[in-house]
């Protein structure tokens, strides 16, 4: 539906909801839970968050209608290309061979897992982080702006770069925005550890910036490598590995903190892990 030269913005605007649902689960999660609301705690979270999305349910089944099947509309200056349906094997088995035969897609599947795990193991260990070293500081405020001042802008700012170095050097230089970002986001997390509050808060903000700048140029890159018939397929299986290893990443924390502490086993998982992917 979107062009090359707007493919990576389109990307980035429509997974930013990600950043402010994230962030709104540090402000809930605290304050809500710190008020006991009817000695309900932390349940009152999730009623909050979870109104709105019943009330925009009901409001979707009953304005918006089923719409006739006919050809997609084609932005202008789009490379649309034709779907060819292939068989549900076929598809999977093409779609894994040029996962596993592409220099490329095995160092961007290896790189990103990598990335991914680092995001596991910090928003599993941040409020614990936060609480140990820093006990008096607001939390659930400054967690929820980085979040999703940071994330939101970040996210948005890295798929215009993209484009835009797409435009003028070609797609392969998308990379350049992968590697970058993630290589000053490491740098800037040492920042957020290695300071007290609130200074540690404003490394975060821009470790945010630049670590989130990945994920809409990532899904471009999987979308302009991969023939159209395969993209879905190829983004399914991208987003079931790396979960499941991120997922599992934040298993390792507490053994390496407990050979060393919190802090220093965060260095290695969360800024340690930007730097790496």
């Amino acid at each position: 539906m979107f062009g090359k030269k707007m493919r990576a913005f389109a990307m980035g605007f429509f997974n930013w909801g990600i950043y402010f649902g994230y962030g709104m689960a540090f402000a809930l999660g605290n304050y809500v839970t710190e008020a006991d609301i009817n000695g309900l705690g932390w349940r009152w979270c999730y009623w909050i968050m979870g109104a709105p999305a019943i009330l925009f349910a009901f409001i979707l089944f009953f304005s918006v209608k089923e719409p006739e099947k006919k050809q997609t509309q084609i932005l202008e200056g789009s490379d649309y290309e034709p779907v060819e349906l292939l068989p549900l094997k076929s598809r999977v088995g093409s779609t894994l061979k040029m996962f596993f035969t592409s220099p490329v897609m095995i160092f961007l599947l290896l790189g990103a897992s990598i990335r991914h795990s680092a995001s596991f193991c910090w928003s599993y260990n941040s409020q614990i982080y936060f609480q140990q070293y820093y006990p008096g500081a607001d939390i659930g405020l400054w967690m929820a702006l980085d979040s999703i001042v940071g994330g939101t802008f970040g996210i948005i700012i890295g798929g215009i770069l993209s484009d835009r170095l797409a435009a003028k050097f070609g797609i392969k230089t998308r990379l350049w925005v992968l590697v970058g970002s993630q290589l000053i986001a490491g740098a800037l997390a040492c920042g957020t550890l290695s300071t007290a509050p609130p200074y540690a808060f404003v490394y975060l903000l821009f470790t945010y910036f630049f670590a989130e700048m990945w994920f809409g140029v990532l899904f471009t890159v999987l979308v302009e490598f991969f023939p159209a018939a395969m993209r879905t397929t190829a983004i399914a299986i991208f987003i079931f590995i790396i979960n499941n290893i991120g997922g599992n990443a934040p298993l390792i924390v507490p053994p390496i903190r407990e050979a060393l502490d919190l802090q220093k086993s965060l260095y290695i998982t969360y800024a340690g892990f930007y730097g790496l992917s």
